[in-house]
């Protein structure tokens, strides 16, 4: 599994696993922050190049990949930070092998409640795409730019772009879109954003089995984690810490990269050389 190597090689090591739909390239401005860890974000397998999304069955396929991965590595006891998807994928790799981290910091994961998993698991494709948006929206996302000027002024047409650090912006425009015999188009395939959405897990019996300490950090206006859940998961999880980003969405690390490194940073307390 390829992988993004950020700071300092000889600092304490951090595992990130990044979001649907986002490269690990788009993380940089956030992980400016970290010149004293040495920071790993693994590519996740929609950014292969060489899998079908239509076989997707589960997130437990990305949880089988990165403990494989880990393990071929030599890689435990580590921090685990991950956003959305990649922090759903962390929190399961953590309770299947407890001894791969001594820390989960998660990014407003994706905890959904319990009947629409429960539905995921119940429908065909085929159903989802016609009645859930993110879905069917992402199946028939536009992917193909004649340049990566003319993507950028698309992008800006779009709010979830608009809200996005200037930096992180080109990060996306640069690394989030790869070359085509017809242009630009993008990294992370819209099929396989689509088939994501649509296996989200189920983790309402399983969230409380977390081994290591937990941080979960949730956007104010996340659309993955209401209120209600919010609450049940403080519940759930008592040992854990629970800290709300105000004035941002689920997108916090792309938002607000500076402000949200300063909240990690500050979970993680001092590095000791």
């Amino acid at each position: 599994m390829k992988e993004l190597s950020l700071g300092n090689e000889d600092g304490p090591l951090i595992q990130f696993l990044h979001a649907n739909a986002y490269t690990p390239e788009c993380y940089k401005i956030f992980f400016q922050s970290f010149e004293d860890y040495h920071v790993v974000l693994p590519y996740q397998r929609p950014l292969w190049g060489t899998e079908q999304a239509q076989l997707l069955s589960s997130w437990h396929v990305f949880v089988g990949d990165i403990i494989d991965h880990m393990k071929r590595t030599g890689r435990k006891g580590v921090i685990g930070i991950g956003h959305s998807m990649g922090g759903v994928v962390s929190l399961l790799a953590s309770v299947k092998n407890p001894e791969l981290f001594r820390q989960l910091i998660l990014i407003d994961p994706v905890i959904l409640p319990w009947y629409g998993t429960l539905l995921f698991q119940l429908l065909p494709y085929s159903v989802k795409k016609k009645i859930l948006p993110m879905v069917a929206i992402a199946a028939k996302r536009r992917s193909l730019w004649k340049d990566r000027k003319e993507a950028k002024e698309f992008l800006l047409t779009k709010k979830v772009f608009q809200r996005f650090d200037p930096d992180v912006l080109e990060d996306f425009v640069q690394f989030g879109l790869i070359n085509d015999q017809n242009g630009v188009t993008l990294a992370y395939p819209g099929i396989w954003e689509s088939h994501v959405y649509a296996t989200a897990p189920y983790l309402w019996n399983i969230i409380h089995k977390v081994p290591c300490p937990i941080t979960i950090v949730k956007a104010e206006y996340s659309d993955v984690i209401d209120e209600r859940r919010w609450k049940l998961l403080q519940k759930k999880i008592p040992h854990g810490q629970f800290v709300e980003m105000k004035n941002v969405g689920h997108l916090v690390p792309f938002e607000q990269p500076a402000g949200c490194a300063e909240v990690i940073l500050e979970v993680l307390g001092p590095v000791i050389s």
